[in-house]
């Protein structure tokens, strides 16, 4: 691996000046950008707007349940909506934010019509202390994947590149940019140069999901539960087919995995850097893009290349960032806390009922009951790869919970 300097991620993160984020709202997300300023109503708690005096009220979500994922977020959701000011009868996990435009998530018509239903309005109508949530779990860790909301222009501008060249393939012999077939691949052009073609057609590595919500929703809060990253992948290894049908199920195809996932990484991270290969990894490269799924769940256990962005927007009453581990030992203590956090009333005795009665939703319970754990020397392994992370996490959040035990340096 490369030396450790490299992994050093917690720096803090500039935040951009807000005609700077209008200009990149307006280039990546014009239908958006055509709503702002939203004049919002201040007589309800959750960011709600007419478009004139007789139009229908519009709503959005006053705060995000934002991941991570397979970090038990959803079994927080479902507790926290059981207090009477957290409407529940819309969807929750619509991932708008993260989901291509074109994608069946929709406008931002849509996304609003989501908070906008007759039963969502009738209960902020009963409520106006009521608070609407986003509990998409894909936010926090916004990767190239999770972030087609901004990004499709890239995708757009790469096709657009690559039909160039298959419109006027390379003479024998002669030089192109298009030459060079991927080895062993499906036989297209290489196109090297589309990479940075369709990244500047994109938006900057300084513009990313925190800029944009909080240009958008200037009061949302935001609660974030992580996970200890080596459990975190042994449930995502066995949560998506794809990888067990290429590395081979159980330990043995976990090892394989996980060692050539890190192998890209620390090449791409090497070369580039962690902040934008964390970020844009398959955009570096062929080589990158090549990698099997572009060391996406590898990627979405590294806090700390994320959490800067999430600071810089979000003061520390507006970012909540708690450990899933404490979570399913104490799951109301931790319900709770959230709801105190968001300014809700104390809740009723059928309310905490209800909370409590939920069934429990620990992914990590599920997987080790079908797969077992993770072998020892796996988890030493990948706690190795990820301790330069949760030092920095812990530093950042100020909070030794993050390197402590498990999340720490194996012995």
């Amino acid at each position: 691996p490369p030396s450790q300097h490299i992994y050093m991620t917690h720096s803090p993160h500039t935040p951009l000046p807000l005609s700077t984020r209008l200009a990149e709202v307006r280039a990546a997300a014009p239908d958006v950008f055509a709503e702002l300023p939203l004049p919002l109503q201040p007589s309800l708690a959750s960011p709600c707007w007419r478009r004139n005096e007789t139009s229908r009220l519009r709503c959005l979500p006053a705060f995000f349940v934002a991941g991570a994922l397979q970090s038990g977020t959803a079994d927080l959701w479902r507790r926290l909506k059981a207090h009477s000011l957290i409407p529940s009868r819309h969807d929750a996990l619509s991932h708008w934010w993260t989901n291509h435009p074109r994608s069946r998530a929709g406008n931002f018509e849509t996304y609003t019509s989501r908070f906008s239903g007759d039963a969502t309005l009738a209960a902020l109508d009963a409520a106006p202390d009521s608070l609407l949530g986003d509990a998409s779990p894909a936010s926090f860790t916004f990767m190239f994947a999770e972030s087609l909301r901004l990004h499709y222009r890239y995708l757009d501008a790469f096709d657009a590149c690559y039909r160039e060249c298959k419109a006027n393939p390379p003479q024998r012999g002669a030089p192109s940019a298009c030459a060079n077939r991927k080895k062993g691949s499906d036989g297209g052009y290489r196109a090297d140069h589309c990479y940075g073609r369709a990244t500047a057609a994109t938006s900057p590595l300084s513009f990313n999901l925190p800029a944009f919500a909080t240009t958008l929703l200037p009061a949302l809060r935001v609660v974030v539960m992580l996970r200890e990253p080596a459990e975190r992948l042994w449930i995502a290894f066995h949560s998506y087919g794809q990888y067990p049908a290429k590395y081979g199920q159980g330990a043995a195809g976990f090892g394989g995995y996980f060692g050539n996932q890190s192998a890209a990484w620390h090449s791409c991270a090497s070369r580039h850097g962690v902040r934008p290969c964390a970020l844009r990894f398959e955009g570096h490269g062929p080589e990158q893009a090549d990698v099997y799924y572009h060391c996406d769940q590898l990627i979405k256990g590294m806090y700390s290349a994320f959490l800067p962005e999430w600071q810089a927007y979000f003061a520390p009453q507006r970012l909540l960032v708690l450990p899933s581990s404490e979570h399913f030992a104490r799951p109301m203590r931790s319900t709770r806390l959230v709801w105190r956090w968001l300014g809700l009333r104390e809740a009723s005795q059928q309310e905490e009922a209800d909370a409590r009665r939920v069934k429990e939703g620990d992914e990590l319970e599920q997987t080790v009951r079908r797969h077992g754990e993770a072998p020892a020397h796996h988890s030493r392994a990948v706690r190795a790869f990820y301790a330069p992370f949760n030092r920095d996490l812990a530093e950042a959040l100020d909070d030794r919970r993050f390197y402590r035990g498990n999340w720490g340096a194996p012995s």
